[in-house]
């Protein structure tokens, strides 16, 4: 055991080491000027205006995808202005054949990456940590994010929403796009001289081509903020202290369970840069109206069911709040605030602080919900900080409080990510540790959890291992834990060849996919090893893959699975085999299939997914979605069935309805939400939502019907 443990401390060691001695590696950056100008030009995506003349373009741009460092098939161009008040950014994307432009998505956020597309991101402290993500496609839609320090999707926060403009024009030689962002948008250092990091990306759908400016590369990711060009010239800029006031009025009628209710309800959001880097969001009889309904889902464990926070006032900047103890479990959940058993608890008000200091990553939230029903009106307070070391890691803390009358649940934390992206050149490898301890009134011991990891994301090979431990009382009050009392051990690996066979373009294998957990006297409760022989993706997105699986459950308390139907105690090794096609969204018609088959318990599973995606035209998308499961167990047998259709029609960039379905035989009812949005300003919103809930268990009885209007309104002074 102790040459076990001494094996493990020298591999931290190698690792932390490496680190250290890698960290410091400086690599070119490529650099672009902005240029300052006293007329702006005309927002309409054509760049005719003589003013972008006076620009210095770059388009020197690489081919990032299939083949790495190829040259781009067609030229990008890209422009950058600024004046006191605004940046100005054009891109021209020359097409020999613009009749083959796909252009499909006008929603703000919509399918983005099945078309065409342009992004780019702002990296405005230059600290290779945080940057503002922007795309659009050449119908002139919007899609935003947040980014952070992450490999891949990881740091994607597409939860936030900046006031920016955009219009595009395909034109006979391709086409443009021309983009404004008020610099009261972004957040920076409050400096004569400005450096901020920046990237380009260039999408040309059919020929399933991305091309970059900087940091070309397959183990280069667009979204690794660290390979990040430079953005030069801008100076004698001022963030201002603008204050974003956003009303609102919210007003209908509901009947449930045959009584009538009438809603009117009026709240105020507001938004305040009090430093060039730090923000403040105030709410106050807050309303999440407009919000969509939660996807009602079959829980076949018995375990509690995870879903995902939906509420912008929780989603922008909820990275910042992020202290991850491996999968959903999490010391910050913003689904206990002003959320019970899925029902909304009122929220009487509510403040967030978010940004940064000089090295220091802030964040404050304090909520005050109203009492409903038998909870009394209850406190929750959360802070969360992070200080910069090195060029991308940080040492931070937690606190969390959950205070009413009558009880309390803190939550402590220490955390520590150490990140590299410069491994052996080009290799990104981050190890990350946390501890954390709960109390409450009646608080036990043996209420700490932690965990450490290492992680190694790159091309060719990914890894990753992890250690884990949840104490039997560790209970954060405004956290998620799927389940105490346990201690885990992962280790995954991936090896992904880039093939480059026709439209084939990567294998990928997984030897071993693997998590074993135990309780505090070392008994296997669970464990699952996964072993995918083959796999293989394409230029356009399309991916299939095969898997053989091999599942431990150890039940020590019997528990219903469905319909009255008992697992019974005992020790549950099984095996299962699966596969998945997947086609890209580049195509009018895309989807998905999966089949996995084999042992469950005491009996057989089969399970069967399937989604179908049809874009009609630029206004009309339809999706539908089912997944089954047939299960024969010793003593019962019986089949889930859940079924989800999406129906969207926008009829411009700032006009959008859809129809939203889902019914499952668990609860069976079938639930239709209807959402109507238009913007009239960035920012402003009218609303209309319509719920019904249709009770289908015998004959068709409507259980809820809700039509709700709600008007939004931003004031910027």
């Amino acid at each position: 055991m102790n040459k076990i443990l001494t094996n493990k401390f020298s591999f931290l060691t190698t690792c932390l080491f490496l680190f250290i001695i890698q960290y410091t590696l400086f690599a070119q950056n490529k650099t672009i000027y902005a240029t300052r100008i006293n007329t702006p030009p005309v927002i309409d995506g054509v760049l005719s205006d003589s003013v972008w003349a006076l620009a210095k373009p770059i388009s020197d741009f690489i081919q990032q995808d299939p083949v790495a460092g190829e040259k781009a098939t067609f030229k990008t161009v890209v422009r950058i202005l600024y004046d006191s008040n605004n940046l100005y950014v054009s891109f021209m994307c020359y097409d020999n054949q613009p009749d083959k432009i796909i252009a499909r998505a006008l929603k703000l956020d919509g399918a983005w990456g099945a078309d065409d597309n342009i992004s780019l991101f702002f990296d405005t402290f230059n600290d290779d940590r945080n940057a503002y993500w922007f795309g659009t496609n050449p119908l002139g839609m919007r899609d935003d994010a947040l980014l952070s320090s992450g490999s891949g999707f990881t740091g994607f926060h597409e939860s936030w929403h900046g006031v920016w403009e955009v219009s595009s024009a395909i034109v006979d030689s391709g086409w443009s796009t021309e983009i404004v962002y008020p610099f009261s948008t972004f957040k920076f250092f409050d400096k004569d001289v400005q450096h901020w990091g920046v990237n380009f990306q260039r999408k040309i759908q059919r020929l399933g081509e991305t091309d970059q400016w900087s940091g070309i590369g397959k183990d280069k990711d667009f979204f690794n903020i660290s390979f990040a060009g430079d953005l030069l010239g801008i100076r004698d800029i001022k963030r201002g202290n603008p204050i974003y006031i956003k009303p609102f009025l919210t007003a209908g009628a509901e009947r449930a369970d045959q009584e009538n209710s009438y809603i009117h309800k009026a709240g105020l959001d507001i938004k305040y840069g009090i430093a060039q880097a730090l923000s403040l969001d105030l709410t106050f009889n807050t309303d999440f109206a407009q919000v969509e309904s939660d996807r009602s889902r079959i829980n076949l464990s018995r375990f509690p069911l995870f879903f995902p926070e939906k509420r912008d006032f929780f989603l922008e900047g909820a990275n910042v709040f992020d202290f991850s103890f491996g999968g959903n479990n999490n010391l910050f959940y913003s689904r206990r605030i002003g959320i019970h058993n899925g029902k909304e608890i009122p929220i009487i008000a509510g403040a967030k602080l978010v940004g940064r200091a000089d090295k220091m990553e802030v964040g404050f939230i304090d909520m005050q919900t109203q009492n409903e029903d038998i909870l009394p009106t209850t406190n929750y307070g959360v802070a969360r900080l992070k200080y910069d070391v090195f060029d991308q890691s940080y040492v931070g803390g937690f606190i969390s409080n959950r205070v009413s009358k009558d009880d309390y649940n803190r939550s402590f934390g220490a955390d520590a990510v150490f990140k590299t992206s410069s491994l052996f050149g080009d290799k990104t490898l981050a190890i990350g540790a946390n501890i954390a301890k709960t109390d409450e009134k009646h608080g036990l011991k043996n209420s700490w959890a932690g965990r450490i990891y290492i992680d190694y994301p790159n091309d060719l090979i990914n890894q990753f291992m992890a250690y884990t431990f949840i104490q039997e009382n560790f209970n954060p009050g405004i956290g998620f834990v799927s389940r105490t009392g346990t201690k885990q051990y992962n280790y995954d690996l991936e090896i992904s060849p880039r093939i480059n066979w026709g439209i084939a373009n990567q294998l990928h294998f997984s030897p071993v996919q693997s998590g074993f957990l135990y309780d505090r006297d070392n008994n296997l409760l669970a464990a699952d090893l996964t072993f995918q022989p083959f796999g293989i993706s394409t230029i356009h997105d399309d991916s299939f893959s095969f898997e053989i699986n091999r599942e431990f459950d150890f039940v020590q308390n019997a528990f219903d699975i469905f319909e009255n139907t008992t697992i019974p105690t005992g020790k549950y090794w099984y095996n299962n085999y699966g596969v998945s096609l997947r086609t890209g969204r580049g195509r009018p018609l895309y989807g998905a299939i999966e089949f996995n088959s084999g042992n469950y318990y005491t009996g057989k599973r089969k399970y069967y997914y399937g989604e179908l995606n049809w874009i009609s035209d630029k206004q009309f998308t339809l999706s539908v979605d089912y997944q089954r499961n047939e299960i024969s167990l010793r003593k019962n047998e019986f089949t889930t069935n859940e079924v989800g259709a999406n129906l969207f029609y926008d009829f411009s960039t700032k006009t959008h309805s859809s129809v939203y379905a889902q019914w499952n035989n668990g609860v069976k009812e079938l639930n239709i939400n209807y959402r109507f949005n238009w913007e009239p300003e960035v920012g402003s919103n009218f609303y209309l939502v319509i719920n019904h809930l249709v009770d289908t268990s015998g004959k068709l009885r409507t259980k809820d019907f809700a039509i709700l209007a709600k008007v939004v309104w931003l004031f910027i002074i």
